[in-house]
């Protein structure tokens, strides 16, 4: 009985003892994912109280006409239109605002008794604090009203499907290229460097890059270039404003994305490569394979879980792509390059609606979680086979 309750006890300190090393994270973890989370998607479904003085004007004019039975003026006396304790009882119901009546004395105008009304109204807002009520899904479905927003998912679904391309099909090219030079090191080190550079800086050099002054611009330098030793008989060039054109100023950002991106997959790549068994491409190349079926038929299918890591992290970069975004374009022009990430910047603390970008930023995280289960079901298949 005492050995009993001694290994009883010595199970509940280490249970103990193991709860105790993960409580710090998974304190952090609740105060700073699980709980904004959850804040984030409770303001998403609310919407902020909107107070138009111009508007409440016409709806007291209503009232009273609706009250009077005849039109109804700014400057008619308030108190000697007919059924105005009525109209005043609906319009203090509405509002949950109480006005006593004799604050509205026998001099005082429609245009008088609104001032006060709206001071009244102000001032309950101000004491509840209840700057927002509940609206349900309504910040979502404006969502499929919003030209906007309809243009942010069209541009991020084209990023999602080029950048992540280019990303990973440059990366794994470059990876299994460059381990054939002696100098391989170092072309890699070059081509990870801009993963070293902020997205801020990455805009300003591009801004650069795509200048539309042939004397300034590197991209309508070089084309100029060309222009000017071509046998065409046109010898003039006078820039492409690849930042200021509709059409192309999309594909001019995922450029600058992917030469930021690509450096980590030609790092990532590179080093699952040189995991795969030299026993097995030996094998193959004794077997007179050649060095493209080596790669696609052995090489590939082994770095198969490193390429799905690979795509999920590009996925998951181009769902939250807003620093390079902001840097050179600031989602225009005309708002053709907007994103989900930049509208949400945007709408927050460009126009202080802060419950619609809270929406934008749930849907940000739905889609997000797809990615991080395949992701995870992807580690989960690699323990499985290790073991």
């Amino acid at each position: 009985m005492i050995a009993a309750s001694s290994d009883r006890n010595r199970r509940i300190l280490e249970w103990t003892g193991h709860y105790l090393w993960i409580l710090p994270a998974a304190v952090l973890v609740f105060f700073f994912l699980i709980l904004p989370t959850f804040q984030t998607i409770y303001l998403s479904l609310n919407q902020e109280v909107s107070f138009s003085e111009s508007e409440f004007r016409q709806y007291v004019l209503d009232e009273l006409k609706t009250a009077s039975g005849r039109e109804v003026t700014r400057y008619d006396l308030f108190r000697e239109i007919p059924g105005w304790q009525k109209a005043l009882a609906r319009i203090e119901a509405h509002y949950r605002i109480r006005v006593a009546p004799g604050e509205i004395d026998a001099a005082m105008t429609v245009k008088d008794t609104v001032e006060l009304l709206t001071i009244a109204i102000n001032q309950a807002l101000q004491e509840n604090g209840n700057a927002q009520q509940f609206v349900g899904l309504k910040n979502y479905a404006a969502m499929l009203a919003d030209r906007n927003m309809l243009t942010a998912f069209k541009n991020n679904l084209l990023w999602l499907v080029v950048f992540t391309l280019f990303t990973v099909s440059l990366g794994l090219a470059i990876a299994a290229l460059a381990d054939r030079v002696r100098w391989a090191t170092l072309a890699k080190t070059i081509i990870f460097m801009p993963m070293a550079i902020s997205g801020v800086a990455a805009g300003v050099i591009w801004n650069f890059m795509y200048f539309k002054d042939v004397h300034t611009g590197t991209l309508n330098a070089l084309l100029n270039l060309l222009v000017k030793v071509s046998p065409l008989p046109v010898k003039t060039f006078e820039g492409i404003a690849f930042l200021g054109r509709p059409e192309l100023v999309n594909l001019a950002l995922i450029a600058a994305g992917v030469w930021m991106q690509v450096g980590f997959c030609t790092v990532i790549f590179g080093a699952a490569l040189k995991a795969v068994p030299v026993e097995l491409l030996e094998m193959a190349r004794i077997e007179g394979a050649k060095n493209l079926q080596v790669f696609f038929k052995i090489e590939l299918p082994i770095i198969q879980s490193t390429i799905v890591v690979v795509v999920t992290q590009m996925i998951i970069w181009v769902l939250r792509v807003f620093d390079i975004i902001y840097a050179l374009t600031k989602g225009g022009p005309f708002n053709s390059s907007e994103v989900v990430a930049n509208r949400m910047y945007m709408t927050a603390f460009n126009e202080g609606n802060f419950q619609y970008a809270a929406a934008m930023a749930v849907i940000l995280f739905i889609a997000v979680i797809p990615i991080l289960i395949m992701n995870i079901r992807n580690l989960a298949y690699e323990d499985s086979v290790r073991e």
